[in-house]
């Protein structure tokens, strides 16, 4: 039993070392509340780090200047509305942030990687309705970005608009020009194809086959018509002469 609570007291020991006790101040316009660390921090480029020195919270990028804050972390209206909150890690954000207006509708998520925006965000208006959606690489706008107000989606890399490359199209006019010569020459092909075949049958009919010449068989000697009136007219005058 005494060895469970000897090791009770180092834990809670040891998570009080690097993290203050809350600490809770107030300017004209908000309150706060939140922990900071005495932890030693070697600055990283590109990171916004938040510290706590002269009973005031300060920012900057690649600089410290006194307790780093730790741990979770509110920020309140006068009116005791809850108006940001999220958590830090050695000053620096991290996970999902929110924002509230004064009334206490959501105003925006956004995530937090390393004290850098770096992932999605989500911005809406005082009513609750989403007006933006979008993500961040690196603490920029990266990739698709929708504006539900303006109905505009744009395309970012690295924080800037990426303008889409649009194919040179050919005037209207000259393409309903181009359009309408093809049509007419395909038409007039086809017509004259109509003609041909139409053309084609009335050929045949009025064609006669050519009649075969028949050829004139030499006829016999005694087929000959002079054989024939000589034989009678010999008969005839062989008849005359026997009467007489």
């Amino acid at each position: 039993m005494r060895k469970f609570f000897l090791f009770f007291a180092v834990a809670i020991l040891f998570s009080f070392s690097d993290t203050s006790l809350k600490k809770r101040i107030s300017d004209q316009q908000f309150r706060y509340e939140f922990y900071t660390t005495d932890k030693e921090v070697f600055a990283e480029p590109d990171r916004y780090y938040f510290w706590f020195r002269g009973g005031a919270i300060h920012s900057s990028e690649n600089g410290i200047g006194g307790e780093l804050l730790h741990s979770d972390f509110l920020k309140f209206y006068l009116s005791n509305q809850l108006a940001e909150s999220g958590k830090f890690k050695n000053g620096l954000k991290e996970g999902y942030w929110k924002t509230w207006f004064p009334n206490g509708v959501l105003h925006s998520k956004t995530y937090w990687s390393d004290g850098q925006m770096d992932g999605s965000y989500y911005g809406y208006d005082e009513t609750g309705f989403m007006v933006e959606e979008g993500k961040f690489k690196n603490h920029r706008k990266h990739g698709r970005w929708i504006n539900y107000i303006s109905k505009d989606t744009l395309k970012y890399k690295d924080g800037k608009v990426v303008v889409p490359k649009v194919k040179p199209v050919k005037d209207t006019l000259q393409q309903k020009k181009e359009g309408n010569f093809f049509k007419r020459l395909f038409s007039r092909k086809k017509k004259e194809g109509k003609e041909e075949a139409a053309e084609r049958p009335a050929k045949n009919k009025s064609a006669k086959k050519p009649v075969a010449e028949k050829k004139e068989t030499p006829a016999k000697a005694d087929e000959k018509p002079g054989f024939f009136k000589r034989i009678f007219s010999k008969k005839k005058k062989t008849t005359t002469d026997g009467k007489s």
